[in-house]
């Protein structure tokens, strides 16, 4: 085969590719199309390390996942809307708890199960959330503890002599 109709190959075959290529990266996201199910919503404070995508667990299994992030820039909280397998279905005391796959993980949203016999409705909100816990935060806080120890231990130290 000479150049030439190696050229005229793969000219032919990047014209019948390039529709195909622009369909997959114009249709959609996919990570939020393969969700079906119903909608749930939950509102926190912090929201760090969650994403369009993130997983819902109950009991570890994936249940659902984050389909959309919003603001509420009157309450200035973030809004998550989970989608929850249709076959799931979840009392309306539970906790929709943010969190963290080890210290260097992903983050997740666990749901600890209440004891109510009524269940949410498609479209409610969870009443009970707790937000993201931010270890570089957690981290601070030991260090300045210790340090705060340390130097009460230096002046007790000089008082005493």
């Amino acid at each position: 085969m000479n150049s030439e109709t190696r050229h005229i190959l793969v000219g032919a075959a990047v014209i019948v590719l390039m529709p195909l290529l622009a369909y997959v990266f114009f249709s959609g996201d996919a990570r939020t199309e393969s969700a079906s199910g119903y909608e749930l919503k939950a509102r926190y404070n912090q929201v760090d390390g969650v994403t369009v995508g993130t997983n819902v667990v109950l009991a570890g299994v994936p249940v659902g996942q984050v389909t959309r992030l919003d603001f509420d820039a009157e309450a200035l909280q973030a809004v998550l809307t989970f989608t929850i397998h249709d076959e799931i279905r979840i009392p309306d005391d539970t906790a929709a708890v943010i969190a963290s796959d080890g210290i260097l993980g992903g983050k997740y949203v666990k749901l600890n199960i209440g004891g109510s016999m009524d269940m949410l409705a498609p479209g409610r909100s969870f009443e009970y959330v707790q937000d993201s816990v931010i270890v570089e935060a957690l981290l601070e806080k030991v260090i300045l503890w210790a340090e705060s120890r340390r130097d009460k231990a230096r002046e007790e130290g000089t008082q005493l002599k």
